[in-house]
């Protein structure tokens, strides 16, 4: 008997032994599944269960669009520039296309070949490899069996669920998509940037355009004011039960989306038109390589208008061949002014009390300086002369004289004071600095040549803004090209006037002034006149630097003018700049009469009272 009990006692704890290790197995295949469901794939499954038990939509701002100002006083009034319009996307589901030749022939059918107008199709150059070879047919044959043969790839790839095809669809090319009915083609709307007046100078407005697949403001003033004509996206969050209805008393969220806002510009519309205009017809009529005018308010350093070629239309900114027309030359190409810089020079030496309007010296023609000598231009020779004289005739040894009256330092800081050398601080994206670190390096010929605008570069922007300071009292003002940022009806940000500092006395701008006067009605600038004004300003004719050290050598100029209206009122500053042309190789042939149209255009819409 006690056998039998033992063996059935080795039984039972055998059996207790495996029992206990099904259950621990069990107990560590159930904690390893859990784990892997709540800590590998739990936040997988929160999505799915949110998918199935959460409604989740973006809310999408409406971008800010752009004004200008049009008018004066009581019937101003602003107009728009750039705005918002729907437009459509189309698009495949090549999970849905059946037959893929059938349904490329069909969609062709509808839509046809892409428009000049159309911003991107993605279908061109989706599938570049597999295009085929037509032999002698039409362009337009070509140009469709091609768009159909990449669209056929496009449809065969079965693994993608949504393919965009073509963007800026009309409603009437939707109306037929919708008839047609073509199974795993759809579209939805998009918005997209309208421009009233195309060509009123794209480089100042930049383009909404994509940075990967984000479309951002670029360049600009879309680049520049990104932030608030982007606006804020919005939200909605709401729980729904098992048959997709939403839950009355669930846990709904909604953060509201908050529109862009808008700008209004300090660029008047009319005086914009003119001068691009008349800048447009001068590079014209000279074959020029390109130009830049601008307007500046000078007791402001408001931009009335600000244009240059060539430019580019923002809503096909993707036609572009170099994408280095998408900087504002205006603010960005920096290059050796000439001429337009004596006035600069002669100012100084007045402000620092070294000369008057009256001082005079002998002019010989050349200054030594042992291994160099500075000539003026077309080794003219003038004998003795007023600081008034050097303007007129544009001498160049007569700056050098007035800089050595003040010494070398003193003149390289009102240089600075000036603001050349550093940005602006314009409202615009991408502004350069210009370089004068010639004024740093040891001899008085860097700042000899300097006194008459070579060996240092500047841009149409610091020219303008420096001179405005000449006319308006000595104020270095901050110029600016954004009046207001509004958002609906609330006032977010007016600008206002800001002083830099004082570059010269008010007693210096009146006497710089008259003598600028005197170089229109006396000088090389006779052609900037307009009757009944009194006008002042400043030919310059610039040589091209080769980028060796040295200049072109074949008689390539930047031709320039700097001017002012009126002596009395100085309602506006206009420089003018012309890239060699190749009829006229002068600033006063190419470049003012650009000034001459622009300012009585702008005097007569001011309605300045005359004062000669």
């Amino acid at each position: 008997m006690f056998p039998r009990q033992s063996n059935s006692k080795a039984g039972n704890d055998w059996r207790i032994r495996l029992l206990s290790v099904i259950f621990l197995l069990a107990a560590l295949i159930l904690v390893g599944r859990l784990f892997f469901l709540q800590a590998v794939k739990g936040e997988d499954y929160a999505i799915m269960a949110s998918d199935q038990h959460e409604l989740y939509q973006k809310l999408f701002p409406d971008r800010g669009s752009i004004y200008v100002a049009e008018g004066e006083g009581s019937s101003r009034s602003i107009y728009p520039l750039i705005g918002n319009r729907i437009m459509h996307t189309v698009y495949a589901a090549p999970k849905e296309i059946e037959d893929s030749t059938t349904t490329a022939a069909r969609l062709f059918e509808v839509i046809g070949l892409p428009d000049e107008d159309d911003e991107r199709s993605y279908a061109e150059s989706a599938a570049s490899s597999s295009l085929m070879q037509f032999g002698s047919s039409s362009p337009e044959t070509i140009k469709r069996q091609e768009l159909i043969a990449n669209w056929i790839v496009i449809f065969d790839q079965k693994e993608k669920s949504y393919y965009p095809l073509r963007e800026r669809l009309t409603d009437e090319q939707v109306a037929r998509l919708e008839a047609a009915a073509i199974k795993g083609i759809g579209w939805s709307e998009k918005s997209y940037r309208y421009y009233t007046e195309p060509g009123l100078g794209g480089q100042i407005f930049g383009f909404w355009g994509y940075r990967g697949n984000e479309r951002v403001g670029q360049y600009g003033l879309e680049g520049y004011y990104e932030g608030e004509l982007a606006g804020q996206m919005g939200e909605i969050r709401s729980e729904r039960d098992a048959r997709g209805n939403l839950i009355a008393l669930g846990n709904n969220e909604l953060k509201d989306k908050v529109d862009g806002a808008d700008l209004i510009l300090t660029i008047n519309r009319a005086i914009q038109y003119k001068a691009c205009e008349s800048l447009k017809k001068s590079l014209t009529d000279h074959r020029a390589r390109g130009g830049s005018v601008i307007v500046m308010e000078p007791s402001t350093g408001a931009i009335l208008a600000m244009c240059s070629f060539p430019d580019y239309d923002p809503d096909k900114y993707y036609q572009v061949e170099n994408s280095s027309v998408f900087n504002n030359k205006a603010i960005f190409d920096a290059y050796e002014p000439g001429s337009i810089f004596k006035p600069f020079t002669m100012a100084a030496a007045l402000d620092a009390g070294a000369v008057t309007p009256e001082t005079t010296y002998v002019d010989t023609g050349v200054v030594d300086y042992t291994d160099y000598q500075i000539r003026n231009f077309n080794d003219k020779i003038y004998g003795l002369s007023t600081m008034t004289n050097v303007l007129e005739s544009s001498i160049n040894t007569g700056v050098i004289f007035a800089m050595r009256q003040m010494t070398s330092p003193v003149f390289t800081e009102y240089v600075k004071k000036f603001g050349f050398g550093e940005v602006t601080g314009i409202d615009l994206t991408k502004e350069m600095p210009g370089n004068i670190a010639n004024l740093s390096k040891k001899g008085e010929i860097n700042k000899a040549t300097a006194t008459f605008g070579q060996g240092i570069t500047a841009t149409p922007l610091q020219l303008i803004t420096a001179f405005s300071a000449l006319v308006n009292g000595g104020k270095l003002m901050k110029p600016y090209i954004v009046s207001q940022i509004i958002r609906g009806n609330e006032l977010v940000k007016s600008n206002s006037p800001i002083l830099v500092r004082q570059a010269v006395s008010l007693k210096t701008s009146t006497m710089i002034k008259g003598m600028l006067v005197s170089v229109v009605e006396n000088g090389h600038a006779q052609k900037a006149q307009i009757p009944f004004y009194r006008v002042g300003g400043k030919t310059g004719t610039a040589q091209v630097p080769d980028g060796r050290g040295g200049y072109k050598a074949d008689d390539s100029i930047i031709g320039s003018f700097l001017g002012f209206a009126s002596f009395n009122n100085p309602r506006v500053a206009i420089l003018v700049r012309v890239d060699e042309p190749i009829e006229g190789r002068l600033g006063e042939t190419v470049a003012a009469p650009v000034f001459t149209e622009v300012a009585k255009f702008a005097l007569q819409y001011y309605n300045v009272a005359h004062d000669k």
